[in-house]
């Protein structure tokens, strides 16, 4: 390891980078580099890169000004960052002032419009409609198969119950019966229709901090 061979140590923390060990190679890369002036410019947008996909906002924030980095390279990765951390209102923001021709930018900016668009659903609302109609609530979020269920199954113990109490007046074992288990189907379905809606708005982010990632990963 000469002390000035930059293409080397490049080399060996960019071998850790390719194999997943990110930590290791932001330790790597400040052991090698103790002052960010001494960084050369392919180490500092690898050094960033580390950072940003390690989600070390602070020390991305306090390096990045510091490094020999081309302004519009800089700008993509602040972008980056912010949409790592979950800043999408900064990044709708940030996007139209950027190279559509660099790599990332078209793709962040195509999920930037569906964070824009997207409508998270209100537990209350599906709360509400499955007290009214049971299931209905899971019709809301989309999952209409759940939510057929629990409308037959509420509705299917509830007329037994109704037979039961139709035929054999308050005494009856089997309406009491049915009547405790409609009751408890009845409460888990509005239970499991707010929690229906948690997953769903839960799974939109999932699905696009997953998206995101695999952008910004793809381009370096």
């Amino acid at each position: 390891m000469e002390k000035n061979n930059d293409l080397l140590k490049i080399a060996l923390v960019r071998s850790y980078f390719e194999n997943g060990e990110l930590e290791k190679a932001i330790k790597r890369t400040e052991s090698l580099y103790t002052s960010l002036s001494d960084f050369p410019n392919p180490m500092g947008e690898l050094y960033l890169q580390m950072l940003i996909l390690g989600k070390r906002f602070e020390g991305f924030d306090s390096s990045a000004e510091n490094l020999p980095i081309d302004k519009e390279k800089l700008n993509i990765y602040e972008l980056h960052r912010d949409i790592m951390a979950g800043n999408w209102a900064e990044a709708e923001v940030k996007i139209p002032q950027l190279n559509f021709n660099q790599p990332s930018i078209s793709g962040l900016n195509r999920l930037s419009k569906q964070v824009s668009i997207f409508k998270p659903k209100k537990p209350w609302v599906s709360v509400l409609m499955s007290a009214v109609l049971p299931g209905s609530g899971k019709f809301y979020t989309g999952d209409y198969k759940d939510g057929i269920f629990s409308l037959l199954v509420v509705g299917g113990t509830a007329f037994q119950s109704y037979r039961g109490f139709s035929k054999n007046g308050a005494s009856s074992t089997v309406g009491w019966v049915f009547a405790g288990l409609s009751t408890g189907f009845y409460a888990g379905n509005i239970y499991g229709s707010a929690k229906a809606v948690k997953v769903y708005n839960q799974n939109f982010w999932l699905e696009i901090e997953n998206d995101a990632e695999d952008i910004i990963r793809s381009s370096y």
